[in-house]
């Protein structure tokens, strides 16, 4: 039984989690769970570290490299650890569906993500072709979606690291 939370509205329903359970794909993926698990860290953290650097400077942060000289190269390499991420979360996620999807936290961090995602298309398409164009002043919506970003990325490690273990039981001293 799952911990109640104020996020219970949010869980992912019993029934799809245990259909979702395949014990062969969890014997098959047991000896590389830590490699996975190492990875999904790793690039979550350098996608994180990727993000916050640009969005600090979209929402005006002054530093030697500014919003405008990002190569595509840098957003390359965002994209790449983005889709490590996912790649790496999949099967850490299918590893026990049953267990993972169960806690409190793991419902809003996929929302929080689904949300950083459309934040980052909608921005990418409205306002990323003017900043490229070099039309003075980043616009204060720019800087709005950039804060929204620095905010739903934080909220998704936030909620990721939650996730990882329970609330401790005993209090240990």
């Amino acid at each position: 039984m799952a911990d109640p939370s104020v996020f219970d509205v949010l869980r992912i329903p019993p029934e799809v989690l245990i259909a979702l359970d395949n014990r062969t794909f969890h014997f098959a993926i047991q000896p590389y769970h830590y490699i996975i698990r190492i990875a999904h860290i790793l690039s979550m953290g350098a996608f994180f570290g990727g993000i916050i650097f640009l969005d600090l400077r979209l929402i005006g942060l002054k530093t030697r490299v500014g919003i405008h000289d990002l190569s595509e190269q840098f957003m390359l390499w965002i994209y790449i650890f983005f889709a490590l991420t996912v790649v790496t979360g999949i099967p850490l996620f299918l590893f026990d569906p049953v267990h993972v999807g169960s806690h409190a936290y793991f419902a809003p961090k996929l929302v929080l993500l689904a949300a950083g995602l459309a934040n980052a298309a909608v921005f990418n398409r409205l306002m990323a072709p003017k900043i490229a164009a070099g039309e003075g002043n980043t616009p204060w919506q720019a800087r709005v979606a950039g804060t929204l970003s620095v905010l739903i990325w934080t909220g998704v490690v936030i909620f990721s690291s939650m996730n990882v273990e329970g609330v401790p039981k005993v209090l240990l001293r």
